[in-house]
């Protein structure tokens, strides 16, 4: 039975920054959809959560995947408010390594799939149904990274793909901006979850981390202020940062970037 609750979908739902944002927002009130590859520990996670969550199996790199989780969505709740796309693997430091045949083998693109198409597919597909909502209209929020803005040497792959998910959605906000729909990005530094192995995770300072309770709280301030969009928030050890989009070079660069030259 729909109730008059406000819905969110979160990809990657079922552990790390998905889950603590999942269990937030239903603490506030909200019916979530976990969507997440992982069965046994979406299952966990939405039963532990109670009646206000469902789990929906979803490979994110699956288009055909993704649609089935956003009519779900719809069939049991009727509209949808937010969506986070968040769902992501940590990147491969094997880039660099000598090649054991030649020509070399392409790189695995994993990483890209996931982290990138994964994204997109989620972005698009909550443009359209959040189109469709009476009134139009929601908050789409991605998971980029610091390897969004900074280079990140042992990990290219991983940083072209966050990268990608920065520019997506800065050009989707401007585009969407008159439609009601709001999307911004956030930008975490290292977060100690599932992402990595013990094992790695280990190796880094205590003082490196950010508590994922930051996250939290940044992912919610976006949601839950009406007047910003195109945001990219930097969330680096206890302290965030509005990452604007760096100024044109010049006015043609201008002209030529937001469509004003054709």
């Amino acid at each position: 039975m729909r109730n008059n609750k406000k819905v969110a979908l979160i990809t990657g739902g079922a552990a790390g920054m998905g889950l603590a944002v999942t269990s937030k927002l239903v603490e506030d009130g909200w019916s979530v959809i976990i969507a997440d590859i992982n069965h046994d520990i979406g299952v966990q996670a939405a039963a532990s959560l109670g009646s206000s969550t469902t789990f929906i199996k979803v490979d994110v790199t699956n288009y055909d995947d993704q649609v089935a989780a956003f009519e779900k969505t719809i069939a049991i709740h009727g509209r949808i408010d937010f969506v986070f796309a968040n769902a992501g693997i940590a990147g491969r430091a094997d880039f660099y390594d000598s090649p054991d045949s030649w020509p070399p083998k392409p790189p695995a693109l994993q990483v890209e799939e996931i982290c990138l198409r994964g994204v997109v597919y989620t972005s698009y597909l909550a443009m359209h149904y959040m189109r469709r909502n009476q009134p139009p209209g929601g908050v789409i929020v991605t998971t980029a990274s610091a390897a969004s803005i900074y280079a990140s040497p042992d990990l290219p792959l991983y940083s072209a793909a966050k990268h990608g998910v920065l520019g997506l959605m800065r050009s989707m906000s401007e585009h969407l901006k008159n439609e009601g729909i709001r999307i911004h990005s956030i930008l975490p530094g290292a977060i100690r979850t599932t992402l990595h192995s013990e094992g790695i995770w280990s190796q880094f300072p205590k003082g490196d981390f950010t508590p994922i309770e930051e996250v939290v709280s940044a992912v919610l301030g976006l949601v839950n202020d009406p007047t910003s969009t195109g945001k990219a928030m930097e969330i680096s050890a206890g302290e965030v940062f509005d990452r604007s989009q760096p100024e044109f070079s010049n006015e043609t660069m201008r002209r030529i970037m937001t469509g004003k030259s054709y």
